[in-house]
């Protein structure tokens, strides 16, 4: 956790330039109000989200505003209520929203307030359907699943074709041979 009172401007300045470069990087950016959260649950919160190429940062809310602003995103994290965390994920997008919602789940203080999905601000909702979804691995095989039954269908009626005429062929050869 950040103590931005005791940091100078430049340090303040670096953070957010820091920040604005990791928003603009991330492909998901998910809000949360941390309060509440032990130091231990927070470092394996930390932890798991850093196996879906997530990382979580938390800064005051003033410094968080003007690195989205810096982003060209136009969320204020001043009117997200709690002290404020982002995850910011440059893997799957729909890892990190789903070990965030599992997180709040098992942890009652802990709130998922919103999030940014490329350009589009998400809102706490869209962002637990998003959690709902499978995730990119799965989304890719149904998608080629869904390709290829048209073409297994085909196959299949081609082949019915072929067997039936290996079946009159072996049916007439029977009959040559009696």
């Amino acid at each position: 956790m950040l103590v931005t009172n005791l940091l100078n401007k430049s340090q303040k300045q670096t953070i957010v330039k820091e920040l604005s470069l990791k928003f603009k990087s991330a492909k998901i950016a998910i809000f949360s109000d941390f309060h509440g959260v032990s130091v231990a649950k927070s470092q394996a919160l930390r932890r798991l989200l850093r196996q879906n190429d997530t990382e979580y940062k938390v800064s005051k809310k003033t410094l968080l505003d003007r690195a989205l602003n810096d982003a060209g995103i136009a969320l204020k994290t001043k009117e997200l209520k709690g002290e404020v965390g982002v995850a910011l994920g440059n893997g799957d997008e729909v890892a990190p929203a789903k070990t965030l919602v599992k997180f709040s789940k098992e942890n009652e203080t802990f709130k998922i307030l919103g999030g940014i999905l490329g350009s589009r601000i998400l809102t706490e909702k869209e962002v637990l359907a998003l959690s709902k979804l499978p995730n990119k691995e799965v989304m890719i095989a149904q998608v080629v699943g869904t390709l290829a039954a048209p073409l297994r269908g085909l196959v299949t009626v081609l082949s019915g074709n072929t067997r039936n005429l290996v079946v009159v062929l072996n049916k007439i050869r029977e009959k040559q041979i009696k």
